[in-house]
C-alpha cells in the first residue's frame, strides 16, 4: 500500500490519495497534534472515513514511537543508535511537551457515529486497511444479551434490572464465562462490529455485553453510537474514562439536536398516573409476600403522595387562552419541585426508592413503564442552567390517565392534562460537558455541515481547526440548475402562503412530470413536510398516471415498519430490464434523506421542492429562537446566532441533507434541481455545500433546463467510467481479479502464454505490427454490405430522418463537408439509442481523411468508436503498399536458435526490420514517458516511475498497477497514459491488464499506442534512420526520457507485446 508522510508522519493509505484526501488527514493531524478540536466537512464518496483511521492510527503509532524514542535516547546517554536517523527525528510530529512516559497512556481514540449500522460500515473500513489496532465495540443489553430468560423481556428496562440481577446473584453462565473467555486471541485481537461480537459470544458461550467491557479497557479504538459520548447517565452506566483520548464524531450533522434532546425532558399526566399505577402493583404484590418484608410499604406510600402533589403543582399552572402554554427559567423546576416535597434533602432518598421499585419490578413479569425513567432523569440532571427552560402546556396527545377505583382515582379528572417540559435550547451544554471530561481533541466531521460558521457557534466550544473539502468528482459528473418557475411559467414557491395553492401544485406536477422524461433510472424527490408532500399527490391525482408511465412512483411511509419494504420495492424496480427507472417521494429530515445508499442508478437526479423551514409557531421552535436572541443580545452578538439566522440555517442544513443523496463515489454521477424561486436568494445559495455551489446555475427558462440537463446525462453516460459492481474503494481503484471473458481473441491468449511457457519448442513469426499480419479479403461484397446497410436505415428511421440521412449522404459525397454531414448524421441517430449502432456503421462511407475525426465524434457521442486504425486514413493504393511491405517484413525464426533459450531479450542475430521494430519501441516509450512527465505531477509522477521499475525487477503486478491505476485514472484525460502502458506489461499479466483497461476507462488498451503510431507516421522522424542510429550504438535512442538502466525493459515490454502464434 502506498505511504505518504503528512506533517511529518507516515500514513499508510489502500491506495494513492486524491488531493482532497490528502488535505483532510492533514487537518486531522493538525488537530491531534496540536490537541485542539476540529470541524470538517468532505462529502459523501470522498473517503472520508478512511482518512480518519488511517491518519489517527499512524499518529498514535507515531506517539508510541515518541515514547520508545525517549526510552532508547535515556539508555544511550546521548549516543545515538542509527546514525543516519537521529533521536531527535522519532516521534518529532508529535509537539506534546509533556509526553508520557509509558504505552499505556497513549491516547485512546474513540469512534462515534449516528448508528451501529453507520459503525459496521466504518469497521469494515477498518479492515481494509493495513492497521489492526485492538479493537472495541459498545452497545446496549437490548442488542448484545444472548441469555435468553432476560431477551425474552418487553420492556428495555426489564432487560436491564433483570440483567444486574442474575450478574449479581452470578446465575448467568454467559456472564461467569467472561472472565475466563476475556483472554481468548480470538477476540482480543479481532476486529469485530456489534454483529461479529454477538457471533464470537455464542460460539464462547461468553455474554457479549460484559465481553465488550472488558475489551474496552485494552482497545485502541473504542466504537460506539454517540449518545453514549453525550449523555452523562450512558457516560456512567459504560463506565466510560475520557481523560486524554481523541473523541471522533462521524455523522455530526446529527449532534446538535441529540445535545438538545439529551439534556431535554418531557413528563406528561399519562407518565405520572402510570407510575402511580406501577407503584399500586408494588403494593398489591407486597401484601401477598408481607412476611418477605422486600418493600418498604410506608415509603412507597410516600412516594404515591409526592407523585400526586407534583400532578397538582403541575395542573395549578395557569396557562394562556392562546393555548401556546407558559415558558419559565428553568430555576422555575426548583419552585414546582419544592411544592411535591422535592429537595435537596428529600432527592436522594426518593431516587434510591424508585431504584428499589425497578429492582423489585425487574424480576417479575410486569412491564415497567417509561415514567419512572423519565423521572430518574429529570431528578437526576436538575440543576440551575440558563441553557435549560421549563415549558408547561395542555396534553394533545392521545394518551390519557388510566380510570382507576383505587386509593388515587381521585387524581384522575375528567380535564385535559399538562405536560411539563424540561427543554435544554443550547447544544453548547453538552459539548462543554464531554469537554469537561478532559478529553484532548474533539473532531466533528460529516458530509453536509455546512454553513460551518453557524455550525461552530451553535457548539459554544472553540474549533481552531475549519475544513470544507471539495469533491473527488469532475464538472461533467455534477449538473446543478434552480429552476424558479415551472413550465407554465408559473412561480414555484413552496412559501407558508403559496404552498397549497392550486396554481403551485400544479407548476410543480407539470415540473416533475417534465423532469422525469429526461433523467434516467432513479429519482429522489423531496418535500419540505409530510403535509405538503400528501396535499400535493392529493392534487396531482389526474396526472399521476401520465408520470407512472415513464417511471413507477414510491412514497415514503411514515410507518417506520413498511418503510424498508417500500424501499425494497423501489431498488427492485431500478434493476428491472423492464423499467425506466423510479422516482422515490420523501420529505426533508425523514427516514430516506439520511442513511440510505442511492449511489448510480438508485439515484441519477434530486428534486427538491422547496425550503423545509421548521414549524414556526411550535413551541419548543418559537422558544429556541427567543432564547437565541435572548443569549445574542446579552452576549453583544459575538457567541450566538440569531433567532431567524438558526431558523433559516435549519432550513438549509436539511436541504443539504438530501442533496448529499446523490453522486456517493468517485465514478457516480447525478443531477441536483432546486425548484423553488427562494433560491435565487444569494444567502440561501451560499449556505449550500461548498462542492455544489459552483456549479449552481440559473434557469430561467424551463425548456433550457431540459436541454441542458438532456446534453448533460448523455454526455455523462458516455463519459464516466462507471463501477457497475457494487465493489469496495479499494477494489475500484485497483481490482484484482476480474472474470475472464470467454472469447475467441482470449482462448487464443493464453494458448499463446502456453506455447511461450513450454520454452520455444514453436515457430513463432515476428512482425512490426500485428495489424499488418491480418489479410484483408478482397472479394469481399463491399457494396453488398453498403446495400444491406441503408435498408436496415430505412426500416429503422421515420420517412422524414430517413429523407434527411439520404440528402446528407449525396451533399456530403459532393461537397466533402464533413460538419455539414456530422451534425445532420448525428441528429438523425442520436433521438433513439438503439440507433447509436447505425452512426458508428456510417463509419464504411466516411472518406478517409475524415474516418479518424468521425470515430472520436462517435465515441464522444455514443460512448464506442468505429474501430479506427492509422491505416483507414490512408488512400487504398497507400494500404496495399503497406501490406506488401509488412508482408515482406515477417520471418520466420526458431525459437531455440533466437530466443536465447527463452531468455527475456533477443539475440542479435535480427533482421533490419526487427532492428527497426526495436527502435519504434523505444522511441514510443521515450514519447510515452515524455508525455507522462508532462501529464502528471511531481509527486505522482515519482510514484509512477518508482512502480515501473520496482515491477521490472520484482514481477509483483499487483504492486505495480495499484500505483500506476492510481495515478492515470485521477482524471478522464489520463486515461490514454493507461492504456498506452501495456507496452510495458509483460505477457503473463497482459489479460489481466486487458480487462482492467476496460473496467477503468471503457476501452481496451492499445488506443493511445495508435494514435502514437499515426502521429509517427506523419512526424518528420525518419524511422529507417532512427534504426541505423539505434544499431550504431543507440545514443540517441537512450537520451530519449529513458532512465538508467530500464532500456530493455521498454524493449521487451514492446517487443513481447507484438509475438503472435502463425
Amino acid at each position: 500500500m502506498p505511504k505518504i508522510v503528512l506533517n511529518g508522519i507516515t500514513v499508510d493509505f489502500p491506495f494513492q490519495p486524491y488531493a482532497c484526501q490528502e488535505a483532510y488527514m492533514s487537518r486531522v493531524l493538525d488537530c491531534l497534534q496540536k490537541k485542539v478540536n476540529g470541524i470538517l466537512e468532505s462529502p459523501t464518496g470522498t473517503g472520508k472515513t478512511l482518512c480518519l483511521l488511517c491518519s489517527t492510527l499512524a499518529w498514535r503509532e507515531h506517539f508510541k514511537d515518541t515514547i520508545s524514542a525517549r526510552k532508547i535516547a535515556q539508555r544511550m546517554n546521548g549516543v545515538e543508535l542509527f546514525p543516519d536517523r537521529p533521536m531527535a527525528s522519532w516521534g518529532n510530529a508529535a509537539t506534546d511537551a509533556d509526553i508520557p512516559a509509558y504505552y499505556t497512556d497513549v491516547p485512546k481514540i474513540i469512534y462515534a457515529s449516528r448508528t451501529h449500522s453507520q459503525l459496521a460500515q466504518v469497521i469494515s473500513e477498518l479492515k481494509n486497511t493495513v492497521y489492526r489496532p485492538k479493537v472495541c465495540v459498545l452497545g446496549s443489553r437490548e442488542q448484545l444479551c444472548i441469555n435468553p430468560e432476560v431477551k425474552k423481556q418487553e420492556s428495555n428496562h426489564m432487560q436491564i434490572y433483570m440483567c444486574r440481577m442474575k450478574v449479581t446473584s452470578r446465575s448467568c453462565h454467559f456472564y461467569n464465562n467472561v472472565e475466563e473467555k476475556s483472554t481468548e486471541k480470538e477476540l482480543t485481537d479481532s476486529i469485530m462490529d456489534i454483529e461479529d461480537l454477538v457471533k464470537k459470544g455464542n460460539k464462547h458461550r461468553a455474554c457479549p455485553y460484559y465481553l465488550s467491557r472488558s475489551l474496552k479497557q485494552q482497545a485502541d479504538i473504542i466504537f460506539m453510537p454517540y449518545n453514549y459520548l453525550l449523555e452523562s447517565k450512558s457516560r456512567r452506566s459504560h463506565n466510560l474514562d475520557l481523560r486524554g483520548t481523541v473523541v471522533i464524531l462521524d455523522e455530526a450533522h446529527n449532534v446538535e439536536k441529540l445535545c438538545e434532546e439529551s439534556s431535554s425532558f418531557d413528563l406528561t399526566p399519562y407518565d405520572l398516573a402510570s407510575a402511580m399505577d406501577a407503584i399500586n402493583v408494588v403494593l398489591e404484590e407486597q401484601a401477598k409476600v408481607v412476611q418477605q418484608n422486600e418493600i418498604n410499604a410506608e415509603f412507597n406510600m410516600e412516594v404515591t403522595k409526592i407523585l400526586l402533589q407534583l400532578e397538582n403543582a403541575i395542573d395549578a399552572v395557569e396557562l394562556p387562552g392562546n393555548e401556546k402554554g407558559v415558558t419559565k427559567e428553568g430555576s422555575y423546576i426548583f419552585d414546582l419541585f419544592a411544592e411535591a416535597q422535592i429537595t435537596f434533602q428529600t432527592k436522594s432518598s426518593l431516587l434510591e426508592s424508585l431504584e428499589q421499585i425497578l429492582q423489585f419490578l425487574s424480576g417479575r413479569k410486569y412491564k415497567i413503564v417509561t415514567a419512572f425513567s423519565t423521572l430518574l432523569a429529570i431528578w437526576k440532571h436538575v440543576t440551575s442552567l440558563y441553557f435549560l427552560q421549563v415549558h408547561i402546556h395542555l396534553d394533545t396527545s392521545n394518551q390519557r390517565k388510566k380510570q382507576r377505583t383505587d386509593l388515587w382515582s381521585s387524581s384522575v379528572t375528567k380535564t385535559q392534562g399538562k405536560i411539563l417540559s424540561y427543554w435544554c435550547f443550547s447544544p453548547g451544554y453538552s459539548m462543554h460537558e464531554l469537554a469537561r471530561q478532559g478529553v484532548r481533541t474533539i473532531i466533528l466531521t460529516s458530509g453536509t455541515l455546512s454553513p460551518l460558521s453557524s455550525f461552530t457557534m451553535e457548539m459554544q466550544i472553540p474549533f481552531p481547526v475549519c475544513l470544507e473539502n471539495p469533491h473527488v468528482i469532475d464538472k461533467h459528473q455534477i449538473w446543478v440548475g434552480i429552476i424558479p418557475k415551472g413550465p407554465d411559467g408559473a412561480v414555484l414557491s413552496s412559501s407558508y402562503d403559496k404552498r397549497f395553492s392550486e396554481e403551485y401544485l400544479s407548476s410543480l406536477g407539470k415540473t416533475i412530470g417534465n423532469l422525469v422524461r429526461v433523467i434516467p433510472d432513479g429519482l429522489l424527490v423531496f418535500f419540505p413536510s409530510y403535509p405538503v408532500m400528501d396535499k400535493s399527490l392529493v392534487h396531482w391525482r389526474v396526472c399521476w398516471s401520465r408520470i407512472e408511465e415513464v417511471k413507477p412512483m414510491f412514497v415514503e411511509p411514515r410507518n417506520k415498519d413498511t418503510f424498508t419494504e417500500v424501499m425494497d420495492a423501489y431498488y427492485d424496480k431500478i434493476v428491472c430490464p423492464k423499467s425506466s427507472g423510479a422516482a422515490f417521494l420523501a420529505v426533508c429530515r425523514g427516514k430516506a434523506s439520511e442513511g440510505l445508499d442511492f449511489a448510480d442508478t438508485n439515484g441519477r437526479g434530486v428534486i427538491i421542492t422547496g425550503l423545509p423551514f421548521p414549524p414556526r409557531m411550535e413551541p419548543r421552535v418559537v422558544l429556541k429562537m427567543d432564547f437565541l436572541d435572548e443569549m445574542r443580545k446579552k452576549s453583544g452578538g459575538a457567541q450566538f446566532l440569531s433567532g431567524r439566522e438558526w431558523y433559516s440555517q435549519q432550513a438549509s442544513r436539511a436541504v443539504n441533507q438530501a442533496i448529499g443523496r446523490v453522486i456517493r463515489h468517485r465514478h457516480d454521477y447525478g443531477a441536483i434541481f432546486l425548484c423553488d424561486n427562494r433560491f435565487l436568494n444569494s444567502d440561501v445559495r451560499g449556505k449550500l455545500p461548498s462542492w455544489v455551489r459552483p456549479y449552481v446555475k440559473v434557469y430561467d427558462n424551463f425548456g433550457h433546463a431540459v436541454r441542458d440537463v438532456s446534453r448533460f446525462f448523455r454526455v455523462a453516460q458516455k463519459i464516466v467510467s462507471v463501477f457497475r459492481k457494487r465493489l469496495n474503494k479499494r477494489d475500484q481503484i485497483y481490482p484484482k481479479n476480474f472474470a475472464k471473458r470467454l472469447s475467441t481473441l482470449s482462448l487464443q491468449y493464453e494458448k499463446r502464454l502456453a506455447d511461450e511457457q513450454k520454452g520455444g519448442k514453436k515457430k513463432i513469426k515476428i512482425v512490426s505490427n500485428p495489424q499488418a499480419g491480418k489479410v484483408t479479403d478482397p472479394t469481399e461484397p463491399k457494396k453488398m454490405r453498403a446495400t444491406s446497410f441503408i435498408a436496415t436505415v430505412k426500416e429503422s428511421l421515420s420517412q422524414l430522418n430517413y429523407d434527411v440521412f439520404s440528402e446528407a449522404l449525396k451533399q456530403y459525397k459532393m461537397t466533402d463537408d464533413f460538419s455539414a454531414m456530422l451534425s445532420q448524421m448525428s441528429g438523425v441517430f442520436l433521438e433513439d439509442q438503439r440507433n447509436h449502432i447505425l452512426l458508428r456503421e456510417f463509419y464504411q462511407f466516411v472518406r478517409p481523411h475524415h474516418k479518424k475525426q468521425f470515430d472520436e465524434a462517435c465515441r464522444s457521442l455514443t460512448g464506442e468508436g468505429c474501430g479506427y486504425k492509422p491505416e483507414h486514413s490512408l488512400q487504398r493504393g497507400e494500404r496495399e503498399m503497406m501490406a506488401k511491405e509488412a508482408e515482406g517484413s515477417s520471418s520466420e525464426l526458431n525459437s531455440e536458435l533466437h530466443l536465447n533459450k527463452g531468455g527475456s531479450h533477443l539475440t542479435s542475430g535480427l533482421s533490419s526490420t526487427n532492428t527497426l521494430s526495436r527502435a519504434t519501441a523505444g522511441l514510443l516509450s521515450s514519447t510515452y514517458l515524455s508525455d507522462v512527465k508532462k501529464s502528471l505531477d511531481r509527486n505522482n509522477y515519482s510514484s509512477f516511475l518508482d512502480a515501473l521499475c520496482t515491477y521490472k525487477k520484482t514481477d509483483n503486478y499487483d504492486a505495480m498497477v495499484a500505483v500506476i491505476a492510481a495515478v492515470t485514472t485521477e482524471k478522464p484525460e489520463l486515461f490514454h497514459l493507461l492504456q498506452r502502458f501495456h507496452i510495458f506489461i509483460r505477457p503473463h499479466h497482459k489479460e489481466q491488464f486487458r480487462q482492467l483497461c476496460r473496467d477503468l476507462t471503457g476501452t481496451s488498451c492499445g488506443e493511445g499506442e495508435k494514435k502514437l503510431q499515426q502521429q509517427g507516421a506523419r512526424s518528420p522522424l525518419d524511422l529507417a534512420s532512427v534504426s541505423a542510429k539505434a544499431e550504431n550504438g543507440g545514443t540517441e535512442m537512450k537520451a530519449a526520457s529513458c532512465p538508467p538502466g530500464w532500456e530493455g525493459l521498454f524493449f521487451w515490454g514492446f517487443r513481447n507485446s507484438y509475438l503472435f502464434v502463425p
